[in-house]
């Protein structure tokens, strides 16, 4: 095969993969994707309507989410709950009092499900910088929803801390597109990604000895 011939091979071998890298990866965020991420004010008591868009069952569990970026984590630990290191040994602190009346509807407005629920199980993954809490398990089917949220009992201490709702799940690939998503991602960085570059760099050669080299023997 001629050197321009091989350089068409490995320059569609590589587009080839590189299309399969783009669609790992758009697959990848579409199933990731949280249903509801929005910022929410846990010291007040007014009633807030937030839009979810479900896409996979995977996040079902409804969760308030504490950030401890502008404050000390001693601080938001005392809100959200858990073990600080406090003089010389780990103290735990239990979550603040807080329940949420929620309330789950379709599009045109009707009803699908409704209930309360208060801090419960800590989902944050060691390191993070925020403190995840579960509040309730709502199951959906795919769809687009509105969520009627209202705290119950407001602490004016929460206005010190940036707090968010979403929508969450407790742990990973439960779903085949979580799988299909995670696994692809770690294929295409292990993989395919080195394949790409390999035969860019092998059309490359080819491409060069094609238009400056010495014809080769067919």
């Amino acid at each position: 095969m001629s050197h321009k011939g091989k350089a068409v091979l490995w320059g569609s071998a590589g587009l080839s993969l590189l299309l399969l890298v783009v669609a790992l990866r758009l697959f990848f965020v579409w199933a990731t994707t949280l249903p509801l991420d929005a910022p929410v004010r846990l010291d007040k008591g007014e009633t807030v309507e937030l839009p979810v868009k479900v896409r996979t069952l995977e996040f079902d569990t409804l969760a308030v989410v504490f950030s401890t970026g502008e404050l000390p984590l001693f601080t938001v630990r005392k809100l959200s709950g858990g073990p600080i290191w406090e003089n010389e040994q780990w103290v735990e602190y239990p979550p603040a009092p807080l329940t949420l009346a929620w309330k789950l509807l379709s599009p045109a407005g009707e009803l699908v499900s409704a209930g309360q629920g208060s801090l419960g199980d800590e989902l944050t993954s060691y390191g993070s910088d925020e403190i995840t809490r579960a509040v309730a398990r709502i199951p959906m089917q795919p769809g687009d929803y509105r969520l009627q949220v209202q705290v119950l009992d407001p602490d004016a201490r929460f206005g010190e801390v940036a707090t968010r709702l979403v929508f969450v799940a407790p742990g990973k690939g439960r779903t085949w597109e979580t799988g299909v998503a995670w696994w692809g991602s770690v294929l295409s960085g292990v993989l395919l990604i080195p394949l790409v570059i390999i035969c860019g760099l092998l059309t490359l050669h080819h491409f060069i000895r094609w238009r400056y080299g010495a014809p080769s023997a067919d």
